[in-house]
């Protein structure tokens, strides 16, 4: 049997301590551009991250790769790769598939939405379905600060989230200061993310399991 869930409400401002005009000015979805990162740990850069935008006859898509190689506290070298393709219509999610590997562990996601709702599976989750709207974890999402749940783009699983605006900072990003919005996330998936006044995500912050983080830096032409 098919299991269901649903959300009955995932955009709020609510009492999550967002600032109402912090990183609304980019349109729903960015123009063809390609948004380039860093990703490092301390002083040391370990990896790469990639988000594509493409609009064309079906829909509007999003492409992300990701590739680090880093030492964590618990597991010493361990390497990360992720690819995944989003399409989007009309504001909502219409498809989502990818691939991670973490070591030697593989999953896969698939999404597609069929009758207004999105049908979720996965090597990692049994299959289930979303009515209501809902946005992958990967923080490019202008609303990744306003949701309360994600899809978790590794597993498929649907993941409860809170994110606190922490204020306004300064980021030295490619030798220029970069004015942005930090949020702090927490719940099934923790997360600190900084946006620009352009809802630009500009850096991104991921903690590692027994201590440390990786911190995913925009790359300014």
């Amino acid at each position: 049997m098919r299991r269901r869930r649903f959300l009955t409400s995932t955009l709020a401002l609510g009492g999550a301590g967002l600032a109402p005009s912090a990183a609304l000015a980019r349109r729903l979805f960015p123009a063809d551009v390609t948004d380039r990162y860093a990703a490092w740990q301390g002083d040391r850069e370990v990896g790469r991250q990639e988000f594509s935008f493409r609009r064309g006859p079906g829909g509007f898509t999003v492409e992300s790769t990701i590739e680090v190689r880093f030492v964590s506290p618990s597991f010493g070298e361990t390497t990360y790769a992720h690819v995944s393709r989003e399409t989007w219509d009309t504001g909502w999610l219409q498809s989502l598939e990818s691939e991670t590997h973490i070591g030697d562990r593989h999953q896969v996601v698939h999404a597609v939405r069929e009758a207004g709702s999105l049908k979720i599976s996965g090597s990692d989750v049994r299959a289930f379905q979303v009515s209501n709207y809902v946005i992958p974890s990967n923080l490019w999402h202008r609303d990744s600060r306003l949701v309360r749940a994600f899809i978790d783009v590794e597993s498929g699983n649907l993941i409860s989230v809170q994110a606190r605006y922490a204020g306004k900072e300064s980021l030295r990003q490619g030798g220029a200061a970069v004015e942005a919005h930090r949020y702090t996330i927490r719940g099934q998936l923790e997360r600190e993310a900084w946006y620009d006044a352009d809802c630009v995500l500009v850096r991104w912050d991921l903690p590692l399991t027994g201590g440390g983080w990786i911190n995913f830096r925009h790359q300014t032409a």
